[in-house]
C-alpha cells in the first residue's frame, strides 16, 4: 500500500468504525472517497465515525471552521494550482491523479488518447463538472492542514473549490474544518451537491458524512436526515432528478459492528427516505435519468444498472468497478478497477451489459492514483 494510502486509511481507522481501507465489508473494492463528474458517481464509500450535523443551512463557506486557529480563504497559491491546458473540446474523460506528484487533473478521448494535463493543484481526490461545462468543482488538501487545523492525519482536511474552463483560474468555494466529497452540480447548474464531514479533531473523530446542496456562494444546505444523535448513519453520493424533487442517495446503517448499505430516495423538501435498492451503493442517474448505475453489494460490489423504482436489473460489469460514470449517450459506463491498492485502471463497457465480462481498458493505473471520472463533451 502507497504511504498517501495508509496516511488517509489512517483518519478511517481512527474513526472507530471497521473498514477495510480500498474495499467494501462485502469484498468489493472501493476508495476511501470520490465524487461525480457529470455523468460520474459520488464515489466515497468510507466508513468514517462522528456525530452527525444538525439540519437547516450551514451558512457561509467559513460557517463551519470550528478549531482555534485562524483560518482565512485558501488562495489558489496555497494549494499550489498552476493552469496548465485549456480544457479540450469534444467527448472526453476527466480525471484526477491523487499520487504526491504530479497532483493533477487530465482529459482524454474515449478511447484513452489524447492524454492531457488541464491543472495542476495539491492532492486532487473528488471532482465534478458543470452539464455545460464551464466549470469543474474539485476537494482537494490542504499543505498546511496541520498549522490551520491542528490534524495531522492523512487528507482530513479537503475543501471545495471552483475552476473556471473560460479563465482557466481556481477560486475557492467551500473552506474551514471540513472535507467534502460526492461532488455533481445540480440539473441547472446553480448549485452542486456534496457529501461532507466536518469538525475532525487530532483523534481522528468527525461529524460524519451527510448529504447537502453547495450553493455558488459557498453555503450548505443539508437535503438528507439531518441530525442523528449517534453515529450510526451515513449519506453518500447525493444524485437530483431533473427536475429537483426526488433525491437518491447511499444510506450507509451501522449496526453490531457491520454496514448495510442500500439506495434509497426522498421526496423535496421534507419526504422521509424510502429502499429503492437494499444492498446497493453508489447510485448515479442515467443521462436521460430512467436508470441508475450501482455497485450490488450482494454480488462483491458488480456493477447494476435499475430503473428508477429498482426494477430490471442489468449487470453491466462483473469487476467491483468504483466512481462510475456514463457516457454522455448513456450507451457506456466508465468505471475504475483497483487491481491493487492505490492503482486503479480506468475501463469501458456497454451499458446494455454485453461486455460485462470483456470490459476494454482505455488506460493503465501506471504511477498514478485515480480516483475520479467525469465523461462529458465540451461543445
Amino acid at each position: 500500500m502507497k504511504p498517501e494510502v495508509l496516511a488517509f486509511c489512517s483518519v478511517l481507522a481512527l474513526s472507530g468504525l471497521p473498514l477495510a481501507c480500498g474495499s467494501d465489508d462485502d469484498g468489493g473494492s472501493s476508495n476511501a472517497g470520490g465524487s461525480a463528474g457529470t455523468g460520474g458517481s459520488g464515489g466515497s464509500d468510507a466508513a468514517v465515525g462522528g456525530s452527525s450535523g444538525s439540519g437547516g443551512d450551514a451558512g457561509d463557506a467559513a460557517s463551519d471552521v470550528t478549531t482555534d486557529v485562524p483560518v482565512t480563504a485558501p488562495t489558489p497559491g496555497d494549494i499550489q494550482f498552476s493552469a496548465v491546458s485549456a480544457l479540450p473540446q469534444g467527448e472526453q474523460i476527466l480525471f484526477n491523479d491523487w499520487s504526491p506528484q504530479p497532483n493533477a487533473l487530465y482529459s482524454m478521448k474515449p478511447d484513452g488518447s489524447g492524454e492531457t494535463k488541464v491543472f495542476e493543484a495539491y492532492r486532487i481526490w473528488s471532482l465534478g463538472v458543470s452539464h455545460d461545462t464551464q466549470k469543474i468543482a474539485f476537494a482537494c488538501g490542504d499543505p498546511a492542514q496541520s498549522a490551520h487545523y491542528g490534524v495531522d492525519i492523512g487528507d482530513a482536511i479537503q475543501h471545495t473549490w471552483l475552476y473556471d474552463v473560460a479563465t482557466q483560474a481556481a477560486s475557492v468555494l467551500a473552506y474551514g474544518n471540513l472535507n467534502d466529497e460526492c461532488h455533481s452540480f445540480t440539473p441547472k447548474d446553480d448549485g452542486i451537491l456534496v457529501c461532507r464531514r466536518r469538525d475532525f479533531n487530532q483523534s481522528g473523530g468527525n461529524k460524519t458524512y451527510r448529504v447537502g446542496r453547495l450553493s455558488l456562494t459557498g453555503s450548505l444546505g443539508w437535503l438528507g436526515i439531518g441530525e442523528d444523535s449517534t453515529p450510526t448513519t451515513m449519506e453518500l453520493h447525493p444524485q437530483l432528478t431533473d427536475d429537483e424533487q426526488t433525491l437518491f442517495y447511499t444510506l450507509i446503517q451501522i449496526s453490531g459492528g457491520s454496514q448495510n448499505r442500500s439506495i434509497v430516495k426522498r421526496a423535496l423538501p421534507g419526504g422521509a427516505p424510502e429502499i429503492v435498492k437494499a444492498a446497493a451503493s453508489s447510485g448515479v442517474l442515467s443521462p436521460d435519468g430512467t436508470r441508475i448505475l450501482y455497485a450490488d453489494t450482494s454480488q462483491k460490489s458488480a456493477l447494476f444498472s435499475m430503473k428508477l423504482d429498482g426494477s430490471d436489473p442489468i449487470k453491466v460489469a462483473s469487476r467491483n468497478g468504483t466512481n462510475a460514470a456514463w457516457s454522455p449517450d448513456g450507451s457506456h459506463v466508465a468505471y475504475l478497477w483497483g487491481e491493487t491498492m492505490g492503482c486503479n485502471h480506468i475501463e469501458v463497457v456497454a451499458a446494455n451489459g454485453s461486455e460485462a465480462d470483456a470490459p476494454k481498458r482505455i488506460r493503465d493505473c501506471g504511477t498514478s492514483f485515480v480516483t475520479e471520472l467525469a465523461w462529458i463533451v465540451r461543445p
